[in-house]
């Protein structure tokens, strides 16, 4: 069995905010054909689901055992929430295994208790921030105090931590100065989400941004990296080219060759091959029905699995087919190719010459 991840949404799709560019908010209304009305009724994952998900996962002692908690907002499950955890996870793990807890948060709820507990026990987190206060705000409501706080206190408590920066039509013309912002700040791990959402007729929200537009913002934060010194400050996309340079392999699951190396977990033990998959046509069944391993295995086999091969036969003839291939299956558009293609193209030629430069230096140290 090949090693695997769980994304668990404790509370679904429950947030404190709003943002207008959200892909979460209202994901339970498109699911109501698939989750049961009394799992629903519960806000928070019920211990009765908790306890044999944490002893199933951990049975498994892979390499490194992962729990991701999203939502939503996860913070609303409550830190005892998670202090239980943390103690299912002591109670069923063993000696020398490895177990990791990944954590998203708009910081809204984060105090000090949150951030010594987040600390103590060596959870990953990623905080929203989409840049200076005018961008953050203009897509996440008056928000940038708290979230700037939340920071504040995770730096206090030595919390290790990322930034998850959306980059929608608020940002996307800024790329050189949202990056250069986060840097003269110290934040040294960053990951530029792009937005893309559509409407029920197929069209794009006000707040999405189009290939053209991805791609310059990506190149214009690659030649601010490049300018600031390649070790000091990490990014996803660059990160994934790098290593595609380096090794022939891109990390990013937007940009490697198949998906399907997590499961995700809804509120209610609702089981999923993807987040972005979170549909009724794609629910795989419900916690306890059948082993944790035999869900990832149909993810990987049956229909989910070749969606990434289902790219246009075109793609196959790009230069830059083994850095992409086709992108995420939730970008397609209709003729097969992603909707960032063009963006991910103008950012891969940008970059290639100087990655490689970079790769060969690495490769001979």
């Amino acid at each position: 069995m090949s090693p695997f991840q769980l994304l668990i949404k404790p509370v679904g799709d429950r947030c404190n905010l709003r943002c207008s560019y959200c892909f979460y908010c209202g994901t339970e209304n498109r699911l109501a054909g698939a989750l049961d009305a009394d799992r629903r009724a519960e806000p928070i994952m019920p211990d009765r689901l908790l306890e044999p998900m944490v002893r199933e996962f951990l049975s498994y002692r892979m390499p490194q055992s992962v729990f991701c908690w999203q939502g939503g907002e996860p913070t609303l499950a409550g830190l005892d929430f998670f202090k239980r955890v943390v103690e299912l996870q002591q109670e069923h793990g063993v000696r020398r295994q490895r177990v990791g807890n990944a954590f998203q948060t708009n910081g809204l709820l984060i105090d000090g208790d949150w951030a010594r507990f987040l600390g103590e026990y060596h959870f990953l987190v990623g905080l929203s921030i989409d840049g200076p206060r005018d961008v953050h705000e203009a897509m996440r409501g008056k928000s940038f105090d708290a979230t700037m706080r939340a920071a504040q206190l995770f730096r206090q408590f030595g919390v290790e931590f990322n930034i998850l920066a959306v980059v929608s039509r608020a940002n996307v013309e800024r790329g050189a100065e949202v990056y250069r912002w986060f840097a003269d700040r110290g934040y040294d791990n960053l990951q530029f989400i792009p937005c893309r959402e559509v409407r029920e007729d197929g069209s794009l929200t006000p707040e999405s941004i189009t290939a053209e537009e991805f791609g310059g913002f990506l190149t214009a934060v690659f030649d601010e990296w490049w300018k600031d010194g390649v070790n000091r400050v990490s990014e996803r996309n660059i990160d994934s080219a790098l290593a595609y340079h380096l090794q022939g392999e891109p990390t990013m699951c937007t940009y490697q060759e198949r998906c399907s190396d997590y499961l995700m977990i809804e509120r209610g033990g609702e089981v999923f091959p993807c987040d972005f998959f979170g549909r009724p046509e794609w629910l795989l069944g419900h916690l306890g029905e059948r082993p944790m391993h035999e869900f990832i295995e149909d993810a990987r086999a049956e229909k989910f699995g070749v969606l990434k091969s289902q790219a246009a036969a075109e793609c196959r003839e790009c230069e830059f087919w083994a850095m992409c291939h086709g992108g995420c299956p939730r970008d397609r558009r209709p003729d097969g190719k992603s909707h960032y293609c063009e963006g991910y193209r103008a950012f891969f030629a940008a970059s290639q010459t100087r990655l490689r430069q970079l790769a060969a230096t690495l490769r001979g140290r």
